[in-house]
């Protein structure tokens, strides 16, 4: 009874609402407080010059971009006056103004916000409206008078000048006309006030006025209280038209309350209502309403509408009381949206709809869940057929319709999904099940059944998930294809679809890949991915006009056309991967169904339009293989729930006034907004940004592409879809600039109305001042820099012998254990095997009165081997800290109980400290703890004790040992510096010599303005300077660091010269450069002096080679050869230079070796030869340099 019930109440209201939800035309998206609005009571509306829509509710302030909701509270911004908004105003400085009845508040471009302050301290006063003037700029409208800002002098002035009667308690609205006159209507009477002459020029007595707006260029559009719409002239005073808006309330017509009167883009009138909707008064004159409808998601928010505003690209929007704001565009003709179905006889049909077919009435058949749904299109009535499988239905799933067909004799075919194939009979309104004979092949085994159609000889093709058949429409006999040589193939495998081309072909799509059997040539045609298609799995076919078949896949839709194939992907067009459907219009243009959305393509230009929600089709998505052209060219699409309709060419979608902006930047964990086009400066060390855009669109800012790209940082733009942000870290100091474009279609970019300098600044090592500077004190710094090396080489030296007398001590086994392998080897073996969960040893140092870490048994070491960051503890701190001052051992049984327990990594329970002494000095301490309270006892303590004693004995050994070997160490130096002392000399001049050279170069690229090969040079310059300055204390290097800095000098002239000589350098196999050790830039003078003066001069392509090899085991032979002019050749062109001089690389080179000599007895020497060709004329220098070697 309940049931029966409930079916006529949701009968009445669907009569009720249904003759609305079919004149409905404009299809609205909503915004409320399940999208983040703050309120869903709307108090005021405004759209800024970026695209941003503000909205001021009873508890809130709200921006939306079309993608997100930010909110604003008086809690979280003191400066804002109230949270009930309502008024807002956007300046043409597209500052935000809102208005309360505690005062006023702007905001600027950067989201800051300000308080006014009237007469210098007023804050709290009540504002009905804010107008933006050319003359004034803002004019508030206060409870105190009308005020605008004087620039001069920062203060809020009065408008004394304004009429008595325009008076704020008889205020009801006000609206700009022009960009200093404003419209102002109170409770009796209406007014134009010109803010440019202090003038009214026009004033109209009027009853009942609650709304305003201009209409034309002299006439204003009047909304009465009690429901009427009045067009005024301005110059008659007359009225010249009258519209009277009326609803049904409980059977009766009453009078619509207005709220607000709007103008829309198009010139149409938006009429706000207190419970009847909005009202839209088209330039004909026509009342057009527009109603909440609780079955219609598409439909009005709600009723009661109190505010209204429309966007310049047409776009509508409507506050409401009750549901926040509900979205639509004036320009755009909607699809409808048919959800709920009934019968008249109490029946309901919500859930999704199948294939559809209409017959010779233009009667639609529609296959849907459990029944067959007949429509009749010209009376608009639904009849339902409940399919009753014979025996009972027991699949898992619902029985369903899934294939609907009419015949030539006007039957319906029709496939119930797991029960075969039936014909209806309307007369009888029965289903007649077509038998199967199983015996022919298996895909008479299929009870599954996707598709059928009847080809042009008349036979009944029929698809299932078992393969295909034909039936014979007179006899119902079917035939298999299972023996056929051809078709037999196809016997078993799942067919989705089928389609007869006009060429009588037929084609079968299937889970597999597309089939097309040519009955005049019985052939059978495959195509897969290999061929192109989008994917292997086919849902549904169409053939459009030109004779091209459509086939849809889940990864988007393929066009075959003489044998050719077109694919359409996310990548070159679509919105989602998954298509559906596809049909083409009375013009050609082909129409697919593309998950929520519907694309128009047309072939000819190749060309894709979109349309969406905003075009009135629900985000419920379409079914597979479910779309129609009816006989009158209407479109119709099944949906996940119910079915969408539209004539294509009425279907029109204005194109997305999209409003690109950079308006937000975050650095590290802060973010800020931002206006115009500004300039950010990040520090060297705090260089990773984020930037924040958007699209603007109001009517859903989804699915939008986006391109974005930072200049001087990036070569290309990166694209994506919805990403509305961009990272980036770690940038390198310079000068970068931010731009961005959006677009709908992928086609069509927009480029952002604003675009963002950064600007990284380098440390102060990398300014041209300091630079400057540097190279001014290069010699200096050189100096100093090599004083310090030394110095840290000495301090480091006696550090690490310091550190080798304290850690190695002998034992009894391990006579030459450091003390470090011995700590590690009780931590690990002695202290392990007495199950301790924790130990440390620290050894004292006396210098600096700490504890540091030496070994770790347990967490706090992941390496048995190393400490990567040891503890370090003051004496006198801590337990351990307490031991090492007073050299008593302790055992704590409960750690709780005792301040001075440090927490290292987790709390331990029982701790024991034991010093390490000996000879009455302190060495250590071996610290151990454990998670058990009182677990250690004075047998742990005796081990630990004597454990100490033997780690005191070996540290206090190792230390002598340590002395001794310091002493022979000194004397051995001793005699080896007096040798160094000459060596050293010679390398200081070295080193000025080379860099004096490279110096030169650098500075001739500069005075020749060649930034690019001086920015090359001083790269490979810079890379030498730091061998040279890794070696300047080195006495020798190995041959690998020789031959590196010899390959950058190389590098280096040859840019120089333009690349006018190649060279090779080849060490020889018996030779091991990082073993042999080579005085440093022993081989580069030579390397120089066969460069300037052999190569230099030769006007052909030069070649210099460098070659080493062992000569014996302490001698090292280097051949240096050119194809340069020679020696001789070299002397006549030098005698003609200003400069005669010797080189003095080559002099102190010489002067190296003679001194080598004297150290290691060997014939260190240099031999120069000139070579000459089969003719005897000059072929280039060979220069033999013997170097005594280390190893």
């Amino acid at each position: 009874m309940l049931s029966t019930i409930y079916r006529l109440l949701l009968l009445l209201v669907f009569m009720a609402v249904y003759p609305q939800l079919r004149g409905q035309s404009f299809s609205f998206t909503h915004l409320s407080t399940v999208n983040g609005l703050s309120d869903n009571n709307v108090r005021s509306m405004i759209i800024d010059r970026k695209g941003f829509l503000w909205i001021g509710t009873i508890d809130g302030l709200n921006v939306y971009d079309g993608y997100s909701v930010v909110t604003y509270k008086k809690e979280d911004r003191p400066q804002m006056a109230s949270n009930n908004v309502s008024h807002l105003t956007c300046d043409s400085r597209n500052r935000i103004w809102l208005g309360t009845t505690e005062g006023v508040t702007w905001i600027d471009e950067k989201r800051n916000f300000h308080r006014v302050v009237l007469q210098d301290s007023i804050v709290n006063f009540g504002c009905k409206t804010i107008q933006d003037t050319r003359t004034y700029g803002i004019v508030l409208f206060t409870s105190l008078g009308q005020f605008y800002f004087n620039e001069k002098n920062g203060k809020w002035e009065q408008l004394t000048w304004v009429p008595e009667h325009l008076n704020y308690n008889r205020f009801h609205d006000a609206d700009p006309f022009d960009e200093d006159r404003i419209i102002y209507a109170t409770d009796s009477l209406v007014m134009v006030l010109d803010y440019a002459t202090k003038k009214l020029v026009y004033q109209q007595p009027f009853t009942a006025v609650f709304s305003l707006c201009r209409y034309s260029e002299h006439e204003l559009a009047i909304g009465q209280e009690h429901g009427t719409v009045l067009i005024a002239d301005m110059r008659t005073h007359e009225v010249t038209r009258q519209y009277k808006l009326t609803s049904e309330l409980n059977g009766r017509v009453i009078n619509s309350t207005i709220t607000e009167v709007r103008p829309a883009a198009n010139g149409d009138i938006l009429v706000g209502t207190g419970f009847a909707g909005l009202v839209i008064i088209n330039k004909s004159g026509q009342l057009l309403r527009y109603a909440h409808d609780p079955i219609n998601p598409s439909s009005l928010g709600a009723n009661m509408t109190w505010r209204v505003l429309s966007g310049r690209n047409g776009d509508i929007l409507v506050g409401t009381s009750v549901a926040g704001v509900s979205i639509s565009n004036i320009y755009n003709r909607q699809a409808d949206y048919l959800r709920l179905m009934t019968n008249g006889k109490g029946d309901f049909y919500d859930s999704y709809v199948n294939r559809m077919a209409e017959d010779d009435n233009q009667v639609i058949w529609m296959g849907a869940l459990e029944r067959l749904i007949r429509w009749d299109r010209k009376k608009n009535r639904f009849d339902f057929y409940y399919y009753l499988s014979n025996p009972i239905w027991t699949g898992a799933q619902n029985l369903e319709i899934k294939a609907v067909c009419i015949d030539k004799k006007k039957r319906v075919w029709v496939s119930a999904h797991g029960d075969g194939v039936a014909i209806f009979d309307p007369a009888t309104e029965r289903f007649f099940k077509v038998p199967r004979d199983t015996s022919l092949g298996i895909a008479l085994h299929g009870l599954y059944i996707m598709d059928m159609i009847q080809a042009s000889d008349g036979q009944m093709w029929v698809v299932s998930t078992l393969g295909p058949y034909t039936i014979d429409p007179e006899t119902l006999r079917a035939r298999a294809f299972k023996n056929d040589p051809v078709l037999g193939s196809l016997d078993g495998k799942r067919i989705n679809a089928v389609l007869e081309d006009r060429k009588h072909r037929i084609w079968m799509a299937s889970s597999n890949g597309l089939y097309c059997y040519d009955r005049a040539s019985n052939r059978l045609d495959y195509f897969t991915t290999a061929h192109g298609l989008a994917s292997n799995v086919c849902y549904t076919l169409y053939q459009d006009p030109a004779g091209q078949v459509y086939v849809c896949t889940p990864r988007g839709f393929s066009i075959i056309s003489e044998g050719r194939i077109q694919t359409f992907t996310r990548e070159n067009g679509l919105k989602y991967d998954n298509c559906e459907g596809v049909v083409t219009d009375s013009e050609g243009k082909v129409w697919i169904a593309n998950t929520k959305v519907i694309i128009r393509y047309d072939p000819d230009k190749h060309s894709m339009q979109y349309f969406d929600q905003s075009a009135g089709l629900t985000q419920e998505g379409f079914r597979v293989a479910s779309y129609l052209k009816s006989s009158n060219g209407e479109l119709l699409w099944g949906c996940r729930r119910g079915i969408t309709y539209f004539y294509p060419q009425q279907l029109l979608n204005a194109p997305s006034d999209l409003r690109v902006n950079i308006y937000q930047v975050a650095v590290n964990d802060s973010s800020f907004y931002i206006g115009g086009n500004e300039v950010v400066e990040l520090k060297y060390d705090k260089n990773s940004i984020s930037f924040r855009f958007t699209a603007n669109n109001l009517k859903g800012a989804y699915n939008i592409q986006y391109r974005y790209i930072l200049e001087g940082y990036e070569q290309q733009w990166q694209n994506g879809r919805d990403i509305r942000e961009a990272r980036y870290s770690s940038l390198p100091p310079g000068r970068y600039i931010f731009k961005v474009k959006a677009s709908t279609d992928g086609i069509n970019w927009k480029d952002a109305a604003n675009e963002l300098t950064l600007v990284v600044r380098p440390p102060l090592w990398q300014r041209w001042w300091f630079v400057a500077g540097a190279f001014v004190l290069l010699g200096v710094l050189l100096s100093w820099i090599v004083a310090k090396r030394n110095r840290q080489l000495r301090e480091k030296q006696e550090e690490l012998d310091a550190e080798q007398a304290i850690n190695y001590f002998a034992s009894s086994i391990y006579e030459t254990n450091s003390v470090k392998a011995i700590l590690w080897d009780v931590a690990k073996n002695c202290i392990g095997r007495l199950h301790f969960e924790d130990c440390v040893i620290y050894l004292v140092d006396h210098e600096r009165q700490v504890l540091i870490q030496r070994a770790a048994h347990g967490p706090k070491s992941a390496n048995y081997s190393e400490i990567t960051n040891p503890i370090e503890i003051p004496l006198g701190q801590g337990i351990t800290g307490t031991v090492a001052l007073t050299g008593k051992p302790e055992i704590i049984p409960d750690t709780t109980r005792d301040p001075r327990y440090i927490m290292d990594m987790a709390r331990r329970y029982s701790e024991i400290t034991v010093p390490i002494i000996s000879n009455g000095r302190i060495w250590g301490v071996i610290d151990c703890e454990h998670s058990k309270k009182g677990f250690f006892t004075q047998k742990h303590l005796s081990i630990l004790t004597t454990i100490a004693s033997l780690c005191a004995n070996k540290i206090v050994k190792a230390k002598a040992e340590a002395e001794k070997a310091r002493a022979e160490a000194i004397l051995m130096d001793t005699q080896q510096k007096m040798a160094d002392v000459e060596m050293q000399a010679l390398r200081a001049q070295m080193n000025p010599h080379f860099i004096f050279n490279c110096l030169n170069s650098i500075n001739r690229y500069i005075v020749k303005s060649d930034q690019a090969t001086a920015s090359l040079y001083l790269t490979r310059f810079a890379k030498l300077i730091r061998l040279i300055l890794d070696n300047s204390n080195s006495k020798s290097v190995t041959l690998a660091n020789e031959m590196e800095a010899l390959r950058l000098y190389i590098e280096m002239e040859s840019i120089r010269f333009e690349k006018k000589f190649d060279y090779v350098i080849s060490v020889d196999d018996t030779v091991q450069p990082e073993t042999v050790y080579v005085p440093p830039l022993i081989i580069q003078p030579y390397v120089e002096n066969a460069i300037w003066h052999g190569l230099l001069h030769k006007e052909t392509e030069g070649h210099l080679s460098i070659h080493v090899r062992r000569k014996s085991a302490q001698l090292l032979e280097c051949v240096i050869e050119d194809n340069g002019i020679g020696r001789v050749k070299a002397r006549e062109l030098k005698s003609k230079s200003v400069s005669s001089k010797k080189s003095l690389g080559m002099k102190l080179t010489e002067d190296r070796l003679s001194l080598l000599n004297k150290q290691s007895q060997l014939e260190s020497s240099v031999v120069v030869e000139d070579l000459v060709d089969s003719n005897g004329e000059t072929a280039g220098t060979r220069v033999t340099v013997k170097i005594s070697i280390d190893t």
